[in-house]
């Protein structure tokens, strides 16, 4: 098996890496604009709550069901093209979508879309990672984990306006714009038949379903994608149902914008510590450790709700650095970029299902037992992150005495 080694083992190709950060934005933006036009959906095509639900989340059933194979498939496609057809595919989608069709085709659109998001979700990270010094890739990996969150941001604020001056049919076509410019600007910057952008074929893959059972057996891929896994399952809950909690109107408003803010941030400071102060496993550790504390401390402040709106943005805080850390840890753990890439795929599967089970689960948790529920909930899945969290530390240290 031939192994290309990267050139990049000195310096980072950054405008690249800032690129394909934005190639990740613009599909979280997939999810993004029907959040936001959650309630001109429901009025424009009269189909009821659960169906105009339904719409948002089905673009992440496609990772839920998908995943790993996706992992397989981009590794064989080859990481350039699989990412620009995935985006360029992502466009026209939006561009149907903002033509306004039955509510029928527009499901379909959003289904098609959700094969677009895990393209890139499964292509773009394992690029980064290959055009990032060593250096510097704790650094990039953490940048890419503020993808979701950064798209969110924009859309509230620029979708947002889009949307009420000009209506839904204008901030699909914007998003077909902006999805299809960067796919347009990857295509010409991104060089063709790089060795970096292509997998390295071996016997291993003839066999599809052989290779997706590896992984599910590998602890280099199941170890990241399920810490963050028990991250997913608290993360949207946590902007959900914790400003909820707040009585006072203006500090309920202040939570809710600052608590994604937070998170961003987050991701930003595991990255930093993974590459230069502790290992991404270590960082871990200490961001689920963390939540724990906040979380209990949650309990204790209900009455006070400037200190519960301190604290509960230090634990969405801490949130975040489980994203940074888990990135981090991927190409730390790696043996090679197939590796990565089945890695990413596997966690756009096991993210997706902590997105499907953690809200529904908070919400019985919180009518059956009020705050003490969703604090027990986040203890739970603290102490099963932070376990998987020192496995993989265990796991690492074996792996170099080896």
């Amino acid at each position: 098996m031939t192994v290309h080694t990267s050139p990049y083992d000195t310096k980072t190709a950054w405008l690249e890496v800032m690129l394909l950060w934005a190639a990740g934005i613009s599909v979280a933006m997939q999810f993004a604009k029907f959040s936001i036009s959650y309630d001109a959906l429901l009025a424009y095509y009269q189909e009821g709550a659960t169906l105009t639900g339904a719409a948002i989340s089905v673009v992440g059933v496609i990772g839920l069901i998908f995943g790993v194979s996706a992992g397989v498939v981009v590794g064989r496609v080859g990481y350039r093209r699989a990412l620009i057809g995935a985006l360029a595919l992502g466009s026209v989608m939006s561009f149907l979508e903002a033509l306004m069709p039955n509510f029928e085709l527009m499901m379909v659109c959003r289904v098609i879309e959700g094969f677009s998001q895990l393209g890139v979700v499964v292509a773009a990270p394992t690029m980064i990672a290959r055009l990032s010094a060593p250096q510097h890739r704790s650094i990039t990996m953490g940048l890419w984990g503020t993808f979701f969150g950064v798209a969110f941001a924009m859309t509230g604020l620029f979708g947002d306006m889009i949307l009420r001056h000009y209506g839904m049919g204008s901030l699909f076509f914007s998003h077909g714009l902006f999805i299809g410019g960067v796919a347009c600007v990857l295509y010409f910057r991104l060089e063709r038949n790089n060795p970096l952008y292509e997998n390295q074929t071996s016997t291993a893959q003839n066999k599809m379903l052989a290779q997706m059972s590896q992984v599910y057996r590998n602890p280099r891929n199941i170890l990241p994608a399920a810490i963050f896994l028990f991250y997913t399952c608290m993360f949207v809950s946590l902007l959900t149902y914790v400003p909820r909690l707040i009585e006072d109107e203006h500090l309920r408003s202040v939570i809710r914008t600052c608590l994604p803010l937070m998170s961003i941030a987050g991701t930003f400071l595991a990255g930093t510590l993974s590459q230069y102060v502790m290992r991404p496993q270590n960082v871990a550790i200490m961001a689920y450790f963390l939540i724990a504390t906040s979380a209990v401390a949650l309990n204790f402040l209900v009455a006070t709700p400037v200190l519960f709106c301190v604290v509960a943005g230090v634990m969405v805080l801490s949130a975040g650095m489980v994203t940074g850390a888990a990135m981090s840890m991927i190409p730390a753990l790696a043996r090679n970029p197939n590796e990565q890439a089945q890695t990413y795929g596997l966690v756009a599967q096991l993210g997706n299902l902590g997105s499907t089970i953690g809200p529904p689960s908070f919400a019985t948790m919180l009518s059956l037992f009020g705050v003490q529920g969703l604090i027990s909930l986040v203890l739970i899945f603290c102490v099963c992150g932070g376990s998987l969290s020192i496995l993989a530390k265990r796991f690492k240290n074996n792996s170099a005495s080896l």
